[in-house]
């Protein structure tokens, strides 16, 4: 069954970049024959153990909107869901149950509905082997009944409803490896994580694995959280006191683990002060007075920000594990799951195609003043996107949901037709697409380039363990890298040079798999705020951000932008739905200065000393394509709600911008659509309201065919 999805997953995504080049409008905004979607997945009589399945159908040309029906019935009558998706792509919102079902599509043209399809059949199976586990039960035990099951699947593991599960694991509570068709039911207990730098599951080389009904929290926190005393900027030290019920600072798993800290307002859990730093990066060599703990902080402006009264949260996330994280594996659900801590991110899923987190909770727990350490959902290289839906990120320590990919370091050009590519991030496989991008330029140097061939190379005295990559067409351009020297004969030298080479990679030719940019992803109906940076961040193509309410979140809500420096996440976006969102007083950190509350940019890097010293700065290349952002609302902004650059082909319209704030980011200007750098854009029917403080409701840099 998985060799049959995963060949008709690639037939999905050819049919899709097909239609979505060739989509022209339909005559009259009305139904045509031609609209009638033809359903492809689950095919009709399929079987599966996940709850969740993605249906999917061929798109049909110039349609923005469709209608889906599920139901138990043939007639659409029993336990029916009618829902509208904006993508040719649906995943019911709360799963479902063990049952057979019928579904249609029909396609919305303007305000009318075509005919709905012919009706396609898919049956949700149900687990016939149950694995309880006791409510007394250790890790040990616990431990041993998931490997049993996992060892049988299709199987259930089911826990003791409204059990306390205390656990010190090492690293994590469970790891899975090449796991099909397993469901891990919480049947809400509680796992206390007792050691706070482990994390709860890894999974490997799984394909239909669904963890469910979930509360994990952690005693100790990997994190503390203080009320500021006194500040010293002469000497360039605050004084903290320690929250009650928070370890102290100088705890030793909150030294050993110390990162960077955040400044929080001091009447709202979670939400960072306005106009304070993104990172505090405060020493650990900490001296205690009492309950008083003095925290060295060198960097002044950051120091300048805080003020007695303030909260500070310390992260305690160096070399910690992620909360729940996987890679290599194809269609997860995560499904009604609440977390109140994480030593870093919450859902990592790495290189893991058509992944579900449906109705999950990361919240602050009543009586703290902060949440999990780290992103919401991560997502990293996805053939087919995450569908993100009914979920809340409250005050976690960084973006709600990021969806990227990596640049891949490229070691030498042998060839117009060869890469030689470094092993890290390295996703590409024959048929993968791929463009070669120059970071200090900040465009790409050859694009639209298809795999042929992948070979492994050992490693040798001049490069280290590599693929080589055969690809067409070749180009005729040179690549810059840094791996120019030979080798002195001494092999722990070579390994020295290659591991810095690698490293500095991101300032130099680097390579972006186009075939694994999340199309069709979804991230709509979730809450997420005072979250620290982005509700969130976007590099992906054919998917839709709609329907989300975004409250005090302390950089932009929603941004489609790259970062160029050392993380080389990026690309460029393509095909992006922007809708209906409701965005409340977001935006306000130092951070956030010439960003909008909606932003859309390309960045590259830029040194003027000779490589002393880098920063990045706004690219002249246009590479965000196809961006809409229509009918949201964005309210209580400082300096920008809506702000696009480096795009070509954009719609603005019916969006909803008002402010009563004045500009705190120290940038002149306050402007309600702010476009720079873009060519074929449409802004209509937008209101600004805004106060006195307003520069212009719609300011245009260099920018070509616009119209208003």
């Amino acid at each position: 069954m998985r060799s049959l999805l995963q060949l008709a997953r690639c037939c999905v995504l050819l049919i899709l970049t097909t239609v979505l080049c060739l989509a022209v409008p339909a005559c009259n905004g009305k139904p045509q024959a031609e609209d009638v979607a033809v359903l492809i997945l689950p095919t009709s009589g399929a079987e599966t153990f996940s709850p969740a399945p993605s249906l999917r159908w061929t798109p049909v040309a110039g349609v923005k909107d469709y209608r889906v029906r599920v139901a138990k019935d043939n007639a659409f009558t029993v336990d029916l869901l009618e829902d509208r998706t904006p993508i040719a792509r649906y995943v019911t919102p709360k799963g479902l149950a063990p049952g057979t079902y019928f579904w249609t599509v029909a396609a919305v043209r303007g305000n009318q509905t075509g005919a709905f399809s012919e009706a396609s059949t898919f049956t949700v199976l149900p687990h016939q082997k149950i694995f309880p586990v006791p409510a007394d039960a250790d890790l040990e035990t616990m431990r041993r009944i998931v490997g049993e099951a996992a060892a049988q699947a299709p199987a259930k593991v089911i826990f003791a409803a409204g059990a306390e599960y205390r656990v010190a694991p090492e690293r994590r509570i469970f790891q899975l490896s090449k796991v099909s068709n397993l469901e891990l039911d919480g049947n809400g207990a509680t796992f206390v994580i007792t050691n706070p730098t482990a994390g709860f599951i890894h999974l490997d080389r799984c394909d239909r694995v669904t963890m469910r009904n979930f509360v994990i929290d952690y005693d100790p926190l990997p994190f503390t959280v203080g009320t500021v005393q006194t500040v010293d900027l002469a000497g360039g030290t605050f004084t903290l006191k320690a929250d009650a019920g928070m370890a102290e600072f100088d705890a030793p798993h909150i030294l050993k683990t110390w990162l960077f800290g955040v400044t929080l307002d001091s009447q709202t859990p979670g939400r960072m002060k306005t106009s304070s730093a993104l990172v505090v990066g405060a020493g650990s060599a900490l001296t205690r007075d009492g309950d008083l703990i003095t925290v060295p902080l060198g960097n002044k402006d950051a120091l300048g920000a805080f003020a007695p009264g303030d909260k500070y949260v310390q992260f305690a996330r160096k070399d910690v594990s992620e909360l729940i994280s996987a890679e290599n594996s194809n269609e997860l659900v995560f499904l009604d799951n609440t977390t109140f801590a994480s030593p870093a991110s919450h859902y990592v899923l790495l290189y893991c195609s058509d992944a579900k987190v449906l109705g999950c909770r990361e919240l602050i727990r009543p009586g703290r003043w902060f949440g999990g350490n780290a992103d919401g959902v991560h997502v990293r290289s996805s053939e087919i996107g995450p569908w993100i839906e009914g979920c809340t990120f409250e005050g976690i320590g960084d973006d709600a949901v990021a969806i990227y990919s990596k640049g891949i370091v490229i070691l030498e050009k042998p060839s117009e037709t060869t890469l030689r590519l470094d092993l890290g991030f390295f996703t590409l496989r024959p048929g993968s697409s791929f463009v070669v991008f120059d970071p200090q330029a900040g465009s790409p140097v050859a694009e639209n380039l298809t795999v042929k061939a992948v070979t492994v190379v050992p490693a040798s005295d001049r490069f280290p363990a590599h693929k080589l990559v055969e690809f067409s067409p070749g180009f005729s351009r040179n690549v810059v890298t840094e791996f120019t020297e030979t080798s002195d004969g001494n092999h722990e030298n070579d390994e020295k040079r290659h591991e810095a080479r690698v490293k500095d990679g991101w300032k130099h030719f680097q390579v972006f798999d186009r075939s694994a940019q999340h199309h069709q992803f979804m991230v709509r109906r979730n809450v997420m705020k005072q979250v620290r940076r982005f509700g969130v961040i976007i590099r992906a193509e054919d998917g839709a951000v709609e329907n989300n309410e975004f409250i005090q979140n302390s950089d932009s809500a929603i941004t489609l932008h790259n970062e160029p420096f050392f993380w080389r996440n990026g690309l460029h976006s393509k095909n992006i739905l922007i809708q209906n969102n409701i965005i409340k007083d977001c935006n306000f950190s130092l951070s956030a200065r010439d960003k909008g509350s909606i932003n859309v940019l390309i960045r590259r890097v830029s040194s003027e000393d000779q490589g002393k010293t880098w920063k990045d700065i706004p690219s002249e290349w246009r590479g965000h394509q196809g961006i809409t952002i229509r009918d949201n609302s964005i309210s209580q902004w400082q300096q920008r709600a809506i702000s696009v650059q480096s795009a070509n082909g954009v719609e603005i319209s019916g969006n909803r911008i008002e402010t009563t704030l004045q500009n705190t980011l120290g940038t002149a200007g306050q402007y309600g659509i702010y476009l720079e750098n873009v060519s074929d854009a449409k802004v209509t029917d937008n209101t600004v309201e805004a106060s006195p403080f307003l520069t212009e409701a719609i300011k245009e840099v260099n920018c070509e065919r616009v119209i208003r």
